[in-house]
């Protein structure tokens, strides 16, 4: 949660955001919009921001916390789980010929009869195009608009991770159970929300983390999927690293992000 907490005027969202917020005061609303923005906040950056004590800080956080719109951690606060950092229309619309090229790429890592867990984000929803190739393809994803594609556009087997829809997305956050064991995966492709510049794979919700890691110990072969922005990008929860990743499928030129670029050692780099 370290760096500068933006805060980029006062909190405006639409009116379905405003019925959310309620009688939030202008710093609780601010907090939240901060959280909404960075992921993730610190106590003693928020108490220097508005020239506060930490405990008002907190106060605010447990009235937020309470609210169900944030996290409360130690030190800080994160995005609410389940809540999208980004809504659905929003990354669906952007990198649009830049994620088809990310999943084109794909290719010469399937063949026929994979079973292929497939991660949630946006990316991945022309994947169809390209398991439709492949027959005999079983795919495991919590990704609702993977699942509708490939029922629909393949003769992939389909199964979908069960859980809860989260609000506003096409994502099923995944409950605990032993059906998840139940796989074992020839590939895992997973997306992810931000890349640090130690190698970090980061995302913001931590039920979506849980899942992730679950996954990576049982498949063969680790697929990272990653537009170059995702390098600029931070989010609270550590993943995995690329240490643990076989294959990093990106554009542009990876290694430039990298305070050590030999990070990107060890596994195979697809450029789209």
């Amino acid at each position: 949660m370290s760096g500068h907490v933006r805060l980029d005027g006062g909190y405006g969202g639409s009116d379905d955001g405003e019925s959310a917020v309620g009688d939030l005061n202008q710093r609780q609303a601010q907090i939240l919009e901060a959280v909404r923005t960075n992921g993730a906040v610190s106590v003693s950056e928020l108490a220097g921001q508005f020239s506060v004590t930490t405990q008002t800080i907190r106060r605010d956080l447990k009235v937020l916390g309470e609210r169900g719109l944030l996290v409360k951690g130690f030190g800080g606060a994160f995005a609410a789980p389940g809540v999208a950092r980004y809504t659905y229309s929003e990354r669906h619309n952007t990198e649009v010929e830049i994620k088809r090229d990310l999943v084109e790429a794909l290719r010469p890592l399937l063949f026929n009869g994979a079973t292929i867990f497939v991660g949630l984000g946006t990316t991945f929803h022309t994947l169809h195009s390209v398991i439709a190739d492949f027959p005999g393809v079983l795919i495991a994803t919590p990704n609702l608009e993977v699942v509708y594609s490939c029922a629909l556009h393949t003769d992939a087997t389909v199964y979908v991770y069960g859980g809860y829809v989260r609000n506003k997305d096409t994502s099923v956050l995944t409950l605990g159970g032993a059906s998840r064991q139940t796989f074992k995966f020839d590939i895992a492709i997973i997306g992810a929300s931000a890349i640090d510049r130690d190698g970090a794979v980061l995302e913001f919700d931590p039920m979506e983390v849980d899942l992730t890691r679950d996954i990576l110990t049982q498949s063969r072969q680790v697929v990272l999927v990653a537009h170059e922005g995702k390098f600029e990008r931070k989010a609270p929860h550590v993943v995995t690293h690329l240490r643990d990743i076989d294959v990093l499928v990106t554009n542009g030129e990876p290694a430039a992000h990298f305070e050590d670029p030999g990070v990107l050692q060890g596994l195979r780099l697809v450029l789209a």
